[in-house]
C-alpha cells in the first residue's frame, strides 16, 4: 500500500477511529523516546531548563559564599 492510498484509508475513517488511530501512533512513538529525553522535554516545558550561555556565566562568577 502507499502512502497516497494509506492516507485516504486515514480520511475516511470516522473521526473517532482517526481519533484511536493517533493515540496508537503517539503510544508507538514514546516507546522509541527515551525515558533520559523524556525526562528532559517535561523538565523544558516546566521551565526547569537554564540557557547554556547563562549557565556558563553562572559557573564562572566567583563563589561569594560566607
Amino acid at each position: 500500500m502507499s502512502v497516497a492510498e494509506l492516507i485516504r484509508e486515514i480520511t475516511a475513517l470516522p473521526s473517532e477511529e482517526r481519533l484511536q488511530l493517533v493515540d496508537t501512533l503517539v503510544q508507538l512513538t514514546d516507546a522509541d523516546i527515551p525515558e533520559s529525553l523524556r525526562q528532559s522535554m517535561a523538565e523544558a516545558e516546566r521551565g526547569e531548563l537554564m540557557d547554556l550561555d547563562e549557565a556558563l556565566v553562572e559557573l564562572d562568577r566567583p563563589d561569594v559564599s560566607v
